[in-house]
């Protein structure tokens, strides 16, 4: 069987002065059941390249996780505040390496492996990036399958701090199906984001500390996007979520799924598949389209502390409402250092157990015909905003 074409963005796009001040991030979610429990767990794999042309033969990074996730974090991230600003001053270094991540969202955990850029090979042909398996344990992002492992263990920690995640092993191999193509994301020169497909069925297995998760096409309620430039959006905003049943029906809608993701020059980008077709929204004048986001504490309910966020977009034919919560206790921090080094990172908080609802609404001249109602469950649900370390 012939190897499928690569799309061109799904490739390495860092060029010229970008790879050496510059990101380029493969970014996947699945959903895996436990062999031996029948516990469903959320996995997030990320493969990470960042400055690859500046320390090609070592890893470098450039700082260290200072702060806890307790409620004065999520204030720093709601704020964007420079929360490290009190902390002894430590060297500043501009980072250069290749991160492949393995998040457990359920479990709030990240084991987090550090590569040199020269045994990262994403020339040839038949994949998009990989590792020189020679040298280190296989890793590979191809364009319709994925394996690989990543460890760390509690030498690792205290030998590098740095490393900023938790210790344990993760190992996956997995089969990519791509359903429906998004076209539009964002494009500028210093960012971009691009969606491959917006429904992914991923098959296979995944590894988590000796227990086996089993990834069924039907369950596995996938998503993949990538994002490459000279630096972050900011702040940072993301949903996602394929596991959306109808209120009016009653039954599961296969093939439909949404993502909001901004923001880019002070603007979201929307894209909802319903029942298999893709309706794509964004600022725009011309067509009329318009998508606003906001994310806030919510008063406090018996769940807790929560995050509320909230989509309302339209087009010349439709509007869809999206409102979207997630509690606190259930997120965690994460951090993705900038390209600019000196301690300048992206810290976002996230969680896998985001739910709400959807409504779906066609324009009938000056009225709205509500065409479904569904609710969400299992959704991405992600904030960030750049924090600078101490000068």
């Amino acid at each position: 069987m012939a190897a499928a074409k690569i799309s061109r963005n799904e490739k390495v796009r860092l060029k010229g002065k970008q790879k050496k001040s510059g990101f380029d991030r493969w970014r996947l979610v699945v959903s895996g059941i436990s062999s031996m429990t029948g516990a469903e767990k959320t996995f997030l794999l990320e493969f990470y390249l960042l400055n690859p042309i500046l320390s090609p033969d070592e890893p470098v990074l450039g700082f260290k996780n200072r702060l806890s996730n307790d409620g004065k974090d999520l204030q720093f991230i709601l704020a964007g505040s420079d929360g490290a600003k009190n902390s002894s001053s430590q060297e500043f270094v501009v980072p250069s390496f290749l991160m492949i991540r393995a998040g457990i969202l359920t479990d709030r955990t990240i084991i987090n492996s550090y590569y040199p850029c020269a045994d990262v090979d994403y020339v040839s042909k038949g994949f998009i990036i990989s590792l020189d398996k020679e040298k280190h344990k296989e890793c590979v992002l191809g364009e319709n399958y994925t394996k690989g492992v990543v460890s760390v263990t509690d030498k690792d920690l205290i030998d590098h701090p740095e490393y900023m995640c938790n210790t344990g092993s993760v190992a996956w191999n997995l089969r990519i199906e791509k359903k429906r193509p998004v076209r539009k994301g964002y494009k500028s020169k210093s960012l971009n984001w691009y969606v491959p497909s917006g429904c992914v069925e991923f098959t296979g297995l995944i590894r988590y500390n000796n227990e086996d998760y089993t990834v069924n096409p039907k369950t596995s309620f996938g998503f993949y996007d990538k994002n490459w430039g000279g630096d972050f959006a900011n702040p940072f905003l993301h949903l996602n979520s394929s596991f959306i049943s109808s209120e009016i029906t009653g039954s599961m809608l296969s093939q439909t799924s949404f993502c909001v993701q901004g923001e880019y020059d002070g603007s979201f980008f929307l894209f909802v598949v319903y029942n298999g077709k893709v309706f794509e929204f964004s600022q725009s004048r011309l067509k009329r389209s318009r998508v606003i986001c906001s994310c806030q504490e919510s008063p406090e309910a018996e769940e807790g502390q929560r995050l509320h966020w909230n989509v309302s977009a339209e087009n010349s034919s439709m509007v869809v409402d999206i409102d979207i919560f997630c509690n606190t206790s259930e997120m965690f921090l994460r951090d993705y250092e900038s390209p600019e080094g000196e301690r300048k990172v992206m810290r976002v908080l996230g969680g896998s157990t985001g739910y709400g609802k959807i409504c779906i609404y066609k324009k009938q001249k000056k009225a709205l015909e509500l065409i479904e109602q569904a609710e969400i469950k299992k959704c991405l649900c992600e904030y960030g905003n750049i924090e600078y370390g101490a000068r």
